[in-house]
């Protein structure tokens, strides 16, 4: 909301502190609260951008933030993507717990990712009531509530995926007195499907304003909510709607991680940060997850804390066939350890990761084993893709570190293509097109510039990549080829978990995951994924021990 966010977000601050009691934990007693339906429609509108400012999820302090952070990479390190990195297994042990599957209600982060969205869903509560009882006969009510509900629905859609039973909070409800299993699992997801279709028929295909939602946004996020729950022909729908508006992919892959390219034509649904006043506008859910060099204490990027790296699976998941395809079944049998690897690779290997040897974002410096802060985490696979070159003008090289206000894509066009990919194939109606559809996302990376050795004579390694032929495209085929694709274009994006749990092969895939990765990652020796428990979060034991009358504990916990 380079716009409007930042023109108004000192006062959406002082909102959010006068809203404290909305915010807080949910069961807490007011401690002093704001008039409702004394507000002017400048001060109304300033409410809706304090919910737009939710979407950061940075409210009382830096720490809540990256405990609970909007990207949900602490969801990644769950899947068989990531490790928690940092500066050893105790550092952040509450994420630790995470990736291990050994976290209980008492876990820091499990509470944190509970309270940051419920942060949210207070914020637009309030704001749907003030513009509701505000006397404005030329202010477009109607938009406005819809926005909100928009992001009451995000919201609360990552609050299902993450716990499962949660308590849906609409502006009518009293927060003390709805429990997390009062509705069934269907009639809360029919309650935020609710909120993204009034969205969808309320809002405008464009506004004036960059970062408020549209119609598109809407249809966006109806249609993820089908992938979610395998509505396919409803999927092809909506996604076909978003496909009619003004998206497109970026011409360069890499250009995803530049200030110059955001906003543009692949961000569909997009959390906005700004470089002006940095501590208040920065992506403070990913200030751990920033690489230590180049240049390792007053480099460009100062201090970084190195957590959230690539795991050796993923990264081997990036192993292509002579012809560019991916290894669907044997991708883990040889380890990309680093830049000496002469296999072929699909070239967004080293778009996504720091690899030993390989150089970093903006050919730079190369990637070299100084830049990993602890030996738990070798051969270390540090993120690029959150974090803009260190040559950057907008790169702050001091605390926070690497800032910039490189905003981070919730939806981007390429996910709406795959999604539509995978409805199509899920629904066994349109392979062929599915497979045009993965040609796309896969041309894409064909065709954006590869990495290069420092002195740019060559690719830095043998990349390759193909795309898929009729022959043998059949429906099994299909599905292994868009999940994949997933994997591979959207990794360390926060997805990765999700996927797994919706396409209920979460246990199977992590448990072989903690088995074979264990052999060089000792931490992971006995964990265990238990199916029926770990696909969700634990309960916060604060939240139950608020309202032990109407919340009730997941299973297994």
């Amino acid at each position: 909301m380079k716009s409007f966010l930042k023109k108004y977000l000192p006062f959406a601050i002082l909102m959010a502190a006068f809203t404290s009691c909305n915010d807080d934990l949910l069961h807490t007693e007011p401690r002093g609260v704001l008039a409702e339906g004394v507000l002017s429609a400048t001060s109304v509108d300033k409410l809706g951008v304090a919910a737009y400012q939710a979407l950061g999820g940075h409210f009382f302090g830096n720490d809540e933030s990256f405990a609970g952070p909007s990207s949900n990479w602490i969801i990644d390190v769950r899947s068989d993507d990531a490790y928690k990195g940092g500066g050893g297994i105790t550092d952040r042990s509450d994420i630790h717990q995470l990736e291990t599957a050994t976290m209980d209600p008492t876990n820091y982060g499990c509470y944190q990712k509970w309270r940051n969205p419920y942060f949210g869903v207070a914020r637009c509560n309030l704001a749907i009531r003030e513009i509701q009882n505000l006397d404005a006969p030329n202010y477009p009510k109607d938009i406005r509530i819809a926005e909100m509900r928009l992001l009451r629905g995000h919201f609360h859609f990552d609050l299902k995926r993450n716990y499962g039973n949660i308590a849906y909070l609409d502006e009518k409800a009293d927060p003390t007195s709805v429990g997390n299993t009062d509705l069934s699992s269907d009639e809360v997801w029919r309650k935020i499907k609710e909120d993204f279709q009034f969205a969808f028929d309320n809002l405008p295909a464009e506004q004036d304003e960059i970062g408020r939602v549209n119609k598109y946004v809407a249809a966006a996020y109806l249609a993820k909510v089908n992938i979610e729950l395998k509505e396919w022909n409803e999927a092809i729908t909506n996604t076909g709607f978003v496909m009619s508006g003004p998206y497109d992919l970026l011409n360069d892959f890499q250009d995803l991680g530049t200030l110059e390219f955001e906003n543009g034509p692949e961000s569909v649904f997009t959390i906005q940060f700004s470089t002006a006043n940095i501590f208040a506008n920065h992506d403070w859910g990913n200030l751990l997850n920033v690489t230590q060099g180049p240049g390792i204490a007053g480099g460009a990027y100062a201090n970084g804390d190195d957590f959230y790296l690539g795991s050796q699976n993923l990264v081997n998941a990036f192993r292509v066939d002579n012809n560019g395809l991916p290894l669907f079944d044997t991708y883990n049998n040889v380890d990309v350890e680093s830049g000496g690897y002469s296999g072929p690779l699909d070239p967004r290997v080293d778009f996504t990761f720091g690899r030993i040897g390989i150089p970093w974002k903006g050919n730079t410096a190369l990637y070299g084993l100084s830049w990993v802060r602890s030996t738990d985490y070798l051969p270390g696979f540090s993120c690029k893709k959150h974090v803009v070159a260190p040559n950057d003008p907008n790169v702050h090289n001091s605390f926070p570190w690497a800032a910039s206000g490189l905003n981070f894509n919730i939806i981007r066009y390429a996910e709406v293509l795959l999604w539509r990919a995978e409805a199509l194939i899920e629904s066994n109606t349109n392979l062929e097109e599915a497979r045009s559809l993965i040609k796309q996302v896969r041309e894409r990376a064909k065709s954006s510039p590869y990495v290069k050795t420092l002195d740019g004579s060559q690719d830095a390694a043998n990349y390759n990549i193909g795309l898929y032929p009729s022959t043998g495209w059949t429906q099994d085929y299909a599905r292994k080829a868009v999940r994949f694709e997933r994997r591979l274009e959207l990794a360390m994006e926060g997805h990765r978990f999700y996927d797994l749990n919706r396409w209920g092969i979460a246990a199977q895939v992590i448990n072989a995951y903690y088995a074979s990765e264990a052999e060089d990652v000792g931490y992971l020796e006995g964990a265990s994924f238990q199916a029926g428990k770990h696909e969700y979060l634990p309960i916060p034991q604060q939240e139950i021990d608020l309202a032990p009358t109407i919340y009730k504990q997941n299973s297994g916990y």
